[in-house]
């Protein structure tokens, strides 16, 4: 792959997400193991699903394949925020538990559209249906921003700092790329530029688990 190969930032920003991403499930899920806390404990599943996200575009860079595999990156991503977010719907220990059976559930229906992706209808061309998918990572994503930013205001913590910090970045992200829809030109930057955005927001996440 030389340098000049359009491909190359594209894998490189994979291959980044992934990575990260893998380490924040990791790390959520090791502290979970300890803490038996279940907001660790869907951090770290959602961390797990997107970075199977991650690895799908990265092999769909490489490998043209005739799957339908876009329909598991976007809503396997929107599941896994929404999850996380719902998480601050309620704090007792019986929602949340609740929550988490259903996030296993959710998970294994998303992993089932990647399973079943060989005989799924294809992912629609229209740039709108396009676009309203992209965008619904952001939905979930300025909801935990609240969340965050909110008890940040409240306790002045920094681990609330660092991640109202991180889902800033990740609603920003989608809506950059969402851009490229409807522009003549240019489309290629702004992808690019709202999946920087996207890993830059996941690295945060990640100092925000290791040392926040």
């Amino acid at each position: 792959m030389s340098l000049t190969d359009p491909t190359l930032v594209p894998n490189i920003l994979a291959i980044s997400l992934f990575v990260v991403t893998v380490f924040v499930s990791l790390r959520a899920s090791y502290i979970y193991s300890h803490t038996r806390s279940p907001r660790l404990f869907i951090l770290g599943l959602s961390m797990g699903v997107i970075s199977l996200t991650a690895a799908d575009n990265l092999v769909a860079n490489f490998i043209t394949i005739p799957f339908n595999t876009y329909w598991f990156l976007y809503l396997g991503q929107t599941i896994s925020y929404f999850f996380i977010w719902a998480s601050f719907f309620r704090s007792s220990d019986e929602y949340l538990h609740g929550l988490m059976r259903w996030h296993i559930i959710g998970s294994l229906l998303a992993l089932g559209l990647l399973l079943a992706s060989p005989a799924i209808p294809p992912f629609p061309t229209n740039n709108v249906l396009r676009a309203i998918m992209s965008a619904s990572r952001s939905i979930p994503c300025f909801g935990i921003f609240c969340c965050y930013i909110m008890a940040f205001m409240r306790k002045n913590a920094r681990f609330s700092f660092l991640m109202s910090l991180a889902f800033l970045l990740l609603t920003v992200g989608p809506w950059i790329i969402v851009e490229k829809y409807f522009v003549a030109t240019g489309g290629d930057i702004l992808d690019g530029t709202g999946d920087v955005l996207r890993l830059v927001g996941l690295v945060v996440l990640l100092i925000a688990v290791l040392w926040g």
